[in-house]
Formats: C-alpha cells, structure tokens, sequence
C-alpha cells in the first residue's frame, strides 16, 4: 500500500520534487524579472529601455505593469514544470532522490505501455496512479508561487530606483534588528543618525502575515517605515482592511500602493500613499534629509 504521507514529504517542502524541478525550471528571481521588463520594453519601445523622462511619467503604470506581467510569466513557466515533471521523474538523479515519486510515475508509464489493455483504461490507470502525485505536487507549485511573486517586486523596484537616479543612495536586503528590503541611504548612515533614514519593505499583500510584517518592520529609534505591496485594486479590496490600516497607523508605518489603488480606496488616508507621490514627493523631500549623511561619509 502506498503512503501518501511520506510521499507527501517527498513532494512537498523546501527539498522536495517540487522545488527540485521548480529549479531546474524556473529562472531566478533576477532573471525572470529581467525577462518581465523586456516584454513590456518590447510592447512599449520595440525593445529599448525608456529614458528617464519616459520612466517619471510613468513610473507607477510602468511598476504596475512589470510586476503583472511577471507573474503571468511565473505562471507559464509553472505550466513548463508540469509538463517536465515526468520526464525529470524518471532520470537517475529523480530516482536516487526521490525514489517513492520516481516509482510512481515509473508505474505510471508502465500502465501505458500494457498493450493488453484498452487504450481508454491505460489512460485512465495511469491518470489515477499519479493523480495524487500530482495534487501534491501543484500544491507545492503554488505555496511557492506567492513568495516568489513577493520577493521579485523587489527587483522592479530597485531598477526604478536605479533608472530615477537614486543609484547609491540605498542599500538591499540588510540586516538591522529584522532583515529590509531597501534602507535609505546605507547602513553606515543609519548607525550615525537613524531618524534621518528610512526604510522600506516590499510585499505582495498583507494578508494574515500583516502583523507579523509589523514586527519585521520594527525597527528602534525613530526611523521612518513605508510598506510597499503590489497588489492590484481587486486584491487590496478584500486585503486592505481598515483594521489592517488602523493597525499600521498604530506601529507609526506608511502604506504606500499602486495609484489606482489609493486613488479608488484610500483618497484621504494620509498613511496610504500612491507610488508616485511616494517616488516623486515623499522621497525628495526624506532625501533631504539624508544627504549631510552621504555627504558626510563621502
């Protein structure tokens, strides 16, 4: 008798077949942000980048844009998984690894390839052998699918930054009393004087993780903290709750969202702030702030 639940192990989790063909499959998240960009530089600009003027007039379409449009091309090399998933099953490395997931499609096969059988119910043993494989396995596709969406957005952002002439004047993925997305303008600044800093974290949505993001976020000593999260106008809707916002009220934190999002939902919240009035206002004027500390460590 076959146990689903240490095939279920086999399948599912950071080691598991899932992630395995996920990554022989899937780009890296900085590839596949690249790939997102150059489709939209192509329908926009027959693939040249924007210029800087093209960029700030349209800096929150284009963010918007790139962050859809990468994950309509997760989900295409999604369905490339599915399809390579048996093929990988049956290799040498598939069969060392994962052993009881490489049987099962082996089994699989073998139920195709019985001539003594009608064709229909060839088809229809083989579909019920690996049908829970395969439940399992879509699963895990789409548990990973929602932290790859969140951690690419970072990318699109960054090359926003880069292209508006910020270049320098922020640093990633650093490590304070939580690890940030982005800090404003380097850790060396925020060890001098904090309160003239901020940070910012980018997320795909809220949801039930908002509280914990509020802890990741609490950093010490005055510092100013914006909350980027990409979601569309539909998502933020049945995400953005006034509890939620409320509650960013309370932990001193600035929501900042697509335009149309702010503009449909929160047109007199002063915490939610649309992404071009946070690149084009808010950012200006903290960068004010900030400068004697680049200039002094110069």
């Amino acid at each position: 008798m076959t146990n689903w639940r240490t095939i279920k192990a086999e399948i599912q989790g950071p080691s598991g077949f899932a992630a395995w063909v996920r990554g022989r499959v899937i780009p890296s998240g900085i590839r596949l942000a690249e790939e997102a960009r150059q489709r939209v530089f192509d329908r926009l600009w027959s693939g040249a980048e924007p210029n800087e003027e093209q960029l700030s007039a349209m800096a929150d379409w284009f963010f918007s844009e790139v962050v859809d449009t990468e994950y309509q091309l997760y989900l295409e090399y999604e369905e490339r998984c599915v399809a390579e998933a048996i093929p990988l099953a049956l290799t040498q490395e598939a069969q060392s690894r994962y052993p009881q997931t490489a049987g099962i499609v082996s089994a699989a096969v073998s139920a195709l390839e019985d001539v003594s059988v009608p064709n229909v119910s060839r088809l229809t043993q083989a579909i019920e052998i690996l049908r829970p494989c395969f439940k399992r396995f879509e699963q895990s596709l789409a548990q990973g699918r929602m932290t790859r969406a969140g951690g690419s957005a970072q990318y699109h952002f960054e090359y926003l930054l880069n292209r508006l002439g910020y270049s320098g004047e922020f640093e990633t993925q650093k490590i304070l009393n939580g690890k940030v997305d982005f800090l404003f303008p380097s850790e060396q600044a925020w060890r001098r004087d904090r309160q003239r800093c901020i940070i910012l974290s980018v997320k795909r949505s809220l949801r039930e993780r908002y509280k914990q993001v509020f802890e990741e976020l609490g950093i010490t000593g005055g510092l100013s903290v914006y909350l980027l999260v990409t979601q569309t106008s539909e998502e933020a809707r049945k995400d953005l709750t006034p509890s939620k916002i409320d509650q960013m009220r309370a932990q001193n934190v600035y929501l900042v969202v697509r335009d149309a999002v702010k503009q449909s939902l929160f047109p007199s919240e002063p915490r939610v702030l649309g992404l071009t009035d946070f690149l084009f206002r808010e950012l200006p004027l903290r960068r004010q702030l900030w400068k004697p500390l680049v200039q002094e460590g110069s």
